[in-house]
């Protein structure tokens, strides 16, 4: 466990003039969010004393334990008593995947996925990205086929903010075939995605999600809507999921835990 020596001009923002009417200690907490983004902190690393970081703010004491105990709330930090406070590290680190885990015959084994890069776009407009991502963001769309066990095929799209995942954007679509977004995500933020939250209903799918997966225009199937979250607020992406038929089970990794 480290502790790095911290700039003081990472908090210089919070001396600026602030019109945003936010309380205190969510402009501390957001300080420091962006800064264990930007590697200042990696998981394990132990964040400044609470005096310290009242001596580097404009801050008293009282709102830096604030803004501390919410990002511990967030999954973001861990407090330990006697110790200090540490960036926590990313939960399931190893596992995968998150979303398309079909069940085998033996009600356990989660079956192989394969899954293929097809198309990248920036997507503009209002859709259903934009409750979870908002209205000004640069949204990026990843299309991927998945194949399940050969057996059957999802079809995904996924979204995110193009500037903080560059590099989904900037790689060669052929080198994202097979590719765990996990790995990439966690390295990018540097922050654990502390929750997932699945929509599943059936749905009728388009025309393109139709020829992805197999079936004939106009067909309806199972519908899967996917939002992961790094602490409370901030949304890594949004997924869309169109499942082929198929009579296998789906599961879902335990309550704030991640894994694809």
């Amino acid at each position: 466990m480290n502790t790095t020596i911290v700039d003081p001009d990472v908090f210089d923002v919070l001396r600026m003039p602030d019109h945003s009417n936010r309380p205190k200690y969510q402009r501390l907490a957001d300080v420091l969010v962006e800064a264990i983004r930007r590697g200042i902190w990696r998981p394990g690393d132990r964040l400044p004393a609470e005096e310290d970081l009242a001596e580097l703010t404009p801050f008293s004491l009282g709102t830096v334990q604030r803004a501390l105990r919410d990002l511990s709330e967030q999954g973001l930090v861990v407090r330990q008593h006697g110790l200090g406070s540490f960036v926590a590290h990313a939960p399931r680190e190893l596992q995968d995947p998150w979303h398309c885990r079909f069940l085998a015959d033996d009600g356990e084994t989660v079956l192989p996925i394969y899954s293929r890069a097809i198309h990248r776009e920036t997507v503009t407009g209002i859709g259903a990205w934009t409750r979870y991502l908002g209205a000004g963001t640069d949204v990026m769309r990843l299309d991927r086929v998945i194949n399940v066990n050969d057996e059957f095929n999802v079809f995904s799209r996924f979204y995110a903010d193009r500037d903080l995942l560059q590099k989904l954007w900037e790689m060669p679509l052929e080198e994202l075939n097979g590719v765990n977004f996990k790995n990439v995500i966690i390295k990018l933020w540097r922050l654990p995605i502390t929750q997932i939250v699945h929509i599943v209903r059936l749905a009728e799918f388009d025309v393109e999600a139709c020829e992805r997966v197999g079936v004939p225009i106009g067909s309806s199937g199972m519908f899967m809507q996917a939002v992961a979250r790094a602490g409370r607020d901030r949304c890594t992406y949004y997924q869309e999921f169109f499942i082929g038929p198929t009579k296998r089970a789906l599961t879902f990794p335990e309550a704030n835990l991640s894994g694809d």
